[in-house]
């Protein structure tokens, strides 16, 4: 143990700065381990309860880190520090000491957790994320004020998790002050089973709903079913909700669809924003290929990204990945990266890229040419009858040609409410049932879309 105090306290010395790590951190001294209980021992009353202040939570919460256990800290006074001179009558009166020295600014620490990987600066925006990482940034932006709480989903590697740090980063860096808590919800479970099995609730409930002013939780679904955790993770929504505080969110699922999860949290997570992020379309896959490629440095020709994006759609972390596997495997062969050889070593073929599959865009382009109005006209607040009807039509193409969300539609409609957007749906779904010459509209405009030619991706500059 007194080497993982040692490494632990070490790890926090880039952060703190070598002058404060050397006059609060270094003179305590470990004296002795009970079970999860650390004995140090301080050299005066002042640099204690300097350290329990303003430290001490920073050294548990990379004790924390290090060895996925919870770890309680207890400081006394050095016996020399205690012990008073023996005083006679012929002695004189000790002088009080100086108050001590001017104490140096305290460091504004980087939130435990965040990966400094995951900027917004890094992040890729495109069609299949545009409403989740602009709700994201007004977050970072105005915390607590807009979007709370905030929830994002989406399936794995496609980005929850790097606009979850960005937002973290964003807030440290602008609003310092802030008491930021990052933690995956299983990690939230653990922490709050160590609390129940060494009656630590005060410490625990002390954390999330007292010392938090922005609290980021990925991966929600894991507490889904644990019935106590849901409860705890309840009352400190409330909390932090009632208090004002920004709470955000991720998960793999919209909320109505975690089994285990209570009615009562899937509500309240429906009380703010939810954005869903989907597989990225062919150009940002392409755009995430070259940032790829720029920051590892690999030579990447346009054609090659293009045809290496075609062919890998599933999530982020595998277009990376694959752009990694395919160079190193160039670089060993010594061969150029071409289009044969990622096909070659992906096992896909090589032939050119198929059309990229039927955007919102494009459905908005085939239905204002069709009945002969404007795209913006379709983006607009117009509410006559010859532009309302091609716009409901364009929503309701929209959602069964391109599997956008609700709220996506509404944002690419000129930032249309996500309830006007169902409601369309609704109604150009009940009137084709009714209608037989609004049905054969909708199936003649399936039939443009169906045979559009796609755009070429625009590869970035």
């Amino acid at each position: 143990m007194t080497n993982i105090w040692s490494e632990a306290i070490q790890g926090l010395q880039p952060r703190l700065g070598a002058q404060t790590y050397d006059l609060w951190i270094r003179p305590l001294e470990l004296r002795q381990v009970q079970g999860q209980r650390l004995l140090l021992t301080a050299p005066n009353r002042f640099m204690k309860e300097w350290f329990e202040n303003h430290y001490r939570d920073v050294v548990l919460d990379e004790l924390r880190a290090r060895t996925a256990q919870d770890y309680h800290i207890e400081i006394d006074i050095s016996a020399a520090a205690e012990a008073s001179p023996s005083a006679t009558a012929a002695e004189p009166r000790a002088e009080p000491e100086p108050p001590p020295p001017p104490l140096p600014p305290l460091p504004a620490l980087p939130p435990i957790g965040l990966s400094s990987r995951y900027r917004f600066s890094n992040f890729i925006k495109g069609s299949s994320n545009e409403l989740a990482a602009s709700a994201a940034w007004s977050v970072a932006q105005d915390p607590g004020a807009r979007f709370n709480p905030f929830f994002i989903y989406g399936g794995v590697g496609l980005g929850k998790t790097h606009l979850l740090h960005a937002i973290g980063h964003h807030i440290h860096v602008h609003r310092p002050h802030l008491r930021i808590v990052y933690q995956s919800a299983e990690r939230f479970m653990n922490e709050f089973i160590s609390a129940v099995r060494f009656n630590q609730f005060d410490q625990f409930r002390a954390r999330y709903r007292e010392q938090c002013d922005v609290l980021l939780i990925d991966d929600i679904q894991f507490i889904a079913g644990r019935d106590r955790t849901m409860d705890e993770f309840f009352h400190v929504f409330n909390a932090l909700y009632e208090a004002e505080k920004q709470i955000v969110v991720t998960a793999d699922r919209m909320p109505g669809d975690m089994q285990g999860m209570e009615d009562r949290l899937i509500s309240r997570l429906n009380w703010g924003l939810v954005a869903d992020i989907k597989a990225p379309d062919l150009e940002t896959r392409v755009a995430i290929l070259k940032q790829k490629a720029d920051v590892d440095r690999i030579d990447l020709p346009d054609d090659v990204a293009l045809h290496l994006a075609t062919h890998v759609r599933s999530n982020v972390r595998e277009l990376e990945g694959s752009l990694v596997r395919v160079s190193t495997f160039a670089a060993l062969k010594n061969r150029p990266l071409s289009r044969e050889f990622v096909s070659e070593a992906l096992g896909v073929s090589a032939a050119p890229a198929q059309p990229a599959p039927i955007s919102i865009e494009s459905v908005q382009k085939v239905v204002a040419s069709h009945f002969s109005v404007r795209i913006a006209d379709l983006k607009g607040p117009r509410r006559h009858q010859g532009i309302s009807r091609p716009r409901m039509i364009a929503m309701y193409l929209s959602r069964q040609l391109t599997g956008a969300s609700f709220p996506e539609i509404g944002l690419r409609f000129g930032g249309k409410d996500h309830s006007t957007v169902i409601n369309a749906c609704k109604r150009i779904e009940s009137i084709q049932s009714e209608d037989s010459e609004l049905r054969e509209t909708v199936a003649a405009l399936r039939q443009l879309l169906a045979h559009e030619p796609a755009h070429a991706a625009q590869l970035p500059s």
